[in-house]
């Protein structure tokens, strides 16, 4: 049976839910309607480990003409300056789930900061296969555009200024000029401001200000000069919150995210100048966001993807992979159970809802156990941040060490929660901080 799709919004998370749609739900026939007026956060992004095999395994992108055409740098993991040592790394591999704790008076011999290895946990790209992507978000567009277009989609140019309801949800988007536009499913892929989703159809969103308190970021770069592309991405400790630093072949990539309850934005600006001479005054630009996710994002025949969905910030750069995961599941559920299955849209809703909440607490993780500055926003996200569902985990780590037990159905896995608890050293009764 042909499903008409009309998705709102010609960026990564429309593009991908259209891609995604016409490659899983047979019968599809899938419409993006984007405004070239509105433009894209132009950020250089990083995927996280398994955001690739999602790209050139369901959603069918080819690895060759992707490499061709938007020229992305290789990821290896990410590089914390976070915590009491210099830096610690967290790789994409599964090094722990490979190991067998050596014994108690030393933590696993995964980490290169101690006597028990050396060797950069970031080899040859040949000895890696779990391996991510730095992006640059304009060039990604446009290919997606093209493939979107191969695969037979539709992208047509228009501003939408409104939509009409219907018992269903909704019956038709307007297009500004007049034109009026229905589908038996509607994908809000509208970005922050989730146009059909929360504007007309009233789902609230749901802060996770609680756990998060970030709610500003100060963006900029530099052309790269001779300094040595790294294969990873940089995640620094700053005095009221976090930067990146993504690597592009041409480019580098910087922000830093912060809390605007302790630095204003001359605040953050200047110390993200002083930090970072190489980037020109003139080219900061300063984001403001709300940490959130909307309360159901299936509602009748309206479904929310990407930032219209929800935002956390990228400390983990789950991004694209959240968009990955929600567009491929949100393909297999039109395919087997249609537009309108209520069993599987609650399913859905509960399925993405426990993606944000596994991100929300992981991240929270990484605040109130870094130990490396004093200052006053360190000092109140050590003592204020929440662990949620995590608490009970962290209780038995502080009890029994880094055991390989739990969190194996996060998106993280056992590998990643502990390597940044080892990472920071948080200590375990039986023998000490490590």
């Amino acid at each position: 049976m042909t499903q008409k799709v009309l998705v709102l919004g010609g960026g990564t998370a429309g593009l991908l839910s259209g891609i995604a749609l016409l490659q899983l739900a047979p019968g599809a026939e899938v419409t993006v309607v984007r405004s070239s007026a509105l433009s894209h956060i132009m950020v250089g992004e990083g995927t996280f480990a398994d955001t690739p095999r999602m790209l050139h395994g369901p959603l069918g992108v080819p690895r060759d003409e992707f490499l061709a055409s938007t020229n992305p740098t290789v990821k290896l993991g990410i590089r914390f300056e976070w915590g009491p040592r210099p830096y610690f790394d967290y790789p994409f591999e599964e090094d722990f789930d490979n190991q067998i704790l050596p014994g108690p008076d030393k933590p696993w011999g995964y980490y290169h900061l101690t006597d028990a290895r050396d060797e950069s946990p970031f080899p040859a790209t040949t000895r890696r296969t779990r391996v991510g992507y730095h992006v640059e978000n304009q060039r990604f567009v446009e290919y997606l555009e093209g493939f979107f277009e191969q695969l037979g989609g539709d992208l047509v140019e228009g501003k939408v200024i409104g939509a009409e309801r219907s018992d269903a949800g909704l019956d038709c988007v307007l297009i500004e000029g007049g034109a009026r536009m229905s589908a038996d499913l509607y994908v809000d892929a509208s970005g922050f401001r989730g146009e059909l989703i929360h504007r007309t159809l009233g789902e609230p969103y749901v802060s996770m200000r609680d756990h998060l308190f970030c709610d500003r970021a100060v963006v900029g770069g530099w052309q790269r000069g001779d300094e040595p592309i790294q294969l990873y991405t940089t995640v620094e400790t700053m005095d009221s919150g976090w930067a990146w630093q993504i690597e592009h072949e041409h480019l580098v990539n910087r922000g830093y995210v912060y809390c605007s309850a302790f630095a204003d934005d001359e605040e953050a600006s200047a110390e993200f100048l002083r930090k970072n001479p190489l980037v020109a005054p003139a080219t900061l630009r300063v984001i403001r966001f709300e940490t959130r996710r909307i309360r159901r994002s299936w509602v009748g025949n309206v479904v929310a993807v990407g930032n219209s969905c929800g935002f956390i910030e990228p400390l983990e750069a789950t991004n694209l992979q959240l968009i990955c995961q929600q567009a491929m599941r949100l393909a297999e559920t039109v395919a087997t159970s249609g537009p309108s299955g209520a069993e599987a849209i609650d399913a859905y809703n509960e399925a993405v809802t426990e993606q944000w909440i596994d991100i929300q607490d992981f991240l929270a993780m990484h605040y109130r156990f870094n130990t490396r500055l004093n200052t006053p926003f360190w000092k109140m996200a050590r003592n204020d941040t929440p662990l949620g569902n995590l608490e009970p985990y962290i209780e038995e780590y502080k009890r029994s060490g880094p055991v390989l037990m739990g969190q194996r159905n996060s998106m993280f896995g056992v590998d990643g929660h502990l390597a940044i608890l080892l990472g920071m050293r948080v200590p375990w009764r039986e023998t000490g901080v490590r």
